[in-house]
């Protein structure tokens, strides 16, 4: 199994925000980069409950838009789209279990720094990544490369899935092959794709 927790390492930031302003941020250590351009180009899209996925030169941007909150998360291109998925999916759950969020965006009277501390549950989500058990790390074959290719998948993207096998495009060095998973998270098929964009 990899060891997600290092895979992490690469994040550049994690961010909570509603349409108009930003509640919470996470940046690595000794980071000073600002993304608020990213984050206005993420809220202008309305659509919820669907992962949108941004390339932007050497950085990747996943977010998503879960009632009345965006959560977005950006990385290196080392991290595969489904662990950050899978990383922003945690990271919601344990921001509304710790907060009432909902009934301060009502108000619209409170300030963000109640919400520092939250760091530290991001950094023990990230440092106890694989004990969450929220992705598997599957072997699929690349007939254009002639090798294996480690492609992570979160668990969630299986196990809610409404039936079998799913489809799942992945993009490797200029070209995508779209693998068949079974509910037992086997590999039923391999087919190369044509992307265009």
């Amino acid at each position: 199994m990899a060891d997600y927790s290092r895979i992490l390492q690469n994040l550049e930031f994690i961010n909570i925000s509603t349409d108009t302003f930003t509640i919470f941020e996470w940046k690595p250590p000794k980071s000073y980069k600002s993304y608020i351009l990213d984050l206005n180009v993420v809220k202008q899209n309305p659509i919820s409950n669907i992962f949108f996925h941004l390339f932007k030169g050497n950085m990747k941007i996943v977010h998503i838009r879960l009632k009345n909150l965006i959560y977005t998360a950006g990385s290196n291109n080392d991290v595969q789209f489904q662990l950050l998925e899978a990383l922003i999916e945690q990271v919601s759950v344990v921001f509304n279990e710790i907060y009432d969020i909902e009934s301060y965006i009502k108000y619209d009277n409170f300030s963000t720094a109640m919400f520092s501390s939250f760091k530290d549950e991001i950094d023990n989500i990230i440092n106890n990544f694989n004990a969450l058990n929220s992705v598997m790390d599957l072997k699929v074959p690349c007939m254009v490369c002639n090798t294996i290719l480690p492609v992570i998948v979160k668990r969630s993207f299986i196990d809610n899935a409404e039936s079998y096998p799913v489809p799942l495009v992945y993009n490797h060095k200029g070209h995508a092959i779209l693998c068949f998973i079974d509910k037992n998270y086997d590999i039923r098929g391999v087919e190369l794709v044509n992307v265009t964009g």
